[in-house]
């Protein structure tokens, strides 16, 4: 199953409820698979900005906007983002 998403948030909400789930299926465990694929081809620190709350500082706002970009970037070389 290939899904494309249409929205860089979306992909972000669908890897959190997906990572919060308790009972995976077979299916959603692959996705999340594949979603940590691509989220890998960012740093550490970038994959953690991801998940910084609003209103962190400016570095980590800096950050967290590089790893939107580059991971936009990954999605749709993937063909994982829509649009």
């Amino acid at each position: 199953m290939k899904l494309a998403w249409s929205s860089l948030a979306a992909f972000l909400a669908h890897h959190a409820s997906l990572r919060a789930a308790p009972g995976r299926s077979e299916a959603d465990r692959a996705l999340l698979v594949a979603m940590d694929e691509a989220l890998a081809a960012l740093s550490a620190a970038e994959r953690d900005a991801l998940d910084a709350p609003p209103g962190a500082t400016s570095g980590v706002a800096r950050i967290r906007e590089r790893a939107m970009r580059r991971l936009q970037r990954e999605l749709i070389a993937r063909g994982m983002l829509s649009g």
